[in-house]
């Protein structure tokens, strides 16, 4: 009897938790803005996420919760919103990093969503035709999240993290041209944000370029003003450059992956504790240093390499 007692007692506290949460769920998010519209401008913050989080934690610290929605005011249009009262995160594992995780999902939601509303401009698209439209987008969306959460463990793999937001970034920013060198070259090289100015002294010689840093990882183009076929010499030249720069383990590849590579390195800074792959790469009339920095490691190296490989195959020249 007493045994009975003590299990209907534990049944009892255990309803009124969770009647209390349900309550505290409900009535902690009245007067909220429910739902916020995202777009290029937007950021996640601590407050967009309204939801008491749940008492068994499982493998989630945070969830965002959004939809696609179809209007037609004043045209067909789709949108990325974000409900404020289903998402959650657990206060203990609020941190910067973690909201960025979550805000990636909602950028890469919107980049499908810029994806469907310039499909429905093109394709003068009625209402009807874009909900039926939007629902093919929405399985890829799904694949694509599920993607970026399996590969990254849900932001653990910091390294896959930073290749998700560089592959998110270029998903969203692919129409956006950051062309270099075009008064003087017609040379393209893609950058998934707007690099800053660089400046490299060489031999007491400056030459200009440009450099971003995002994502755990280094890229920079330079323009070397000058053209030669004679790839003897430029392996002997970046060689000694390497040397003088201290670094070790320096593999020269001869079998090239790039149409125009006329040099290709992997070397070591043991000092700075990073990798550095290098690149000569022949314009029309100069010759281009293409470099890609990241940190020492062990089993992600496949996924800095990655990264690497989207930036040197977006190098292109054009009209040529």
């Amino acid at each position: 009897m007493v045994r009975t007692f003590r299990l209907v007692g534990i049944f009892i506290f255990l309803a009124l938790l969770v009647a209390c949460y349900i309550m505290e769920s409900f009535y902690g998010s009245s007067g909220q803005q429910r739902y916020k519209v995202w777009d290029e401008e937007s950021t996640l913050k601590p407050a967009d996420f309204l939801l008491q989080a749940p008492l068994l934690q499982g493998k989630a610290s945070a969830r965002i919760s959004y939809q696609f929605k179809v209007s037609e005011d004043p045209s067909v249009r789709v949108d990325v919103v974000v409900d404020r009262f289903k998402s959650f995160i657990h206060k203990e594992h609020i941190s910067e990093y973690l909201i960025r995780h979550e805000e990636y999902h909602l950028k890469l939601a919107h980049s499908f969503a810029k994806e469907i509303n310039q499909s429905i401009e093109e394709k003068n698209l009625t209402f009807s035709q874009a909900l039926d439209f939007v629902q093919d987008r929405i399985q890829r969306d799904r694949q694509f999240q599920k993607m970026y959460d399996k590969e990254t463990n849900h932001s653990l793999i910091r390294p896959k993290q930073g290749y998700w937001e560089y592959k998110i970034d270029s998903m969203l920013n692919k129409s956006i041209d950051y062309q270099l060198f075009q008064d003087t070259q017609n040379i393209e090289v893609y950058f998934p944000d707007k690099p800053r100015n660089l400046v490299v002294s060489i031999d007491d010689e400056r030459f200009n370029g440009y450099l971003l840093e995002k994502y755990g990882v280094k890229f920079s183009i330079v323009d070397l003003k000058f053209i030669s076929e004679d790839k003897a010499a430029h392996e002997s030249d970046f060689i000694e450059i390497l040397f003088a720069e201290e670094r070790s383990k320096i593999i020269v590849n001869r079998d090239l992956s790039h149409p125009n590579a006329i040099f290709e390195s992997y070397s070591q800074d043991t000092v700075e504790k990073k990798v550095i792959l290098d690149k000569l790469l022949l314009g029309k009339n100069t010759t281009y240093w293409l470099r890609h920095e990241y940190p020492i490691v062990g089993e992600h190296e496949e996924t800095y390499k990655r990264m690497a490989d989207q930036f040197f195959i977006s190098f292109k020249v054009i009209d040529e």
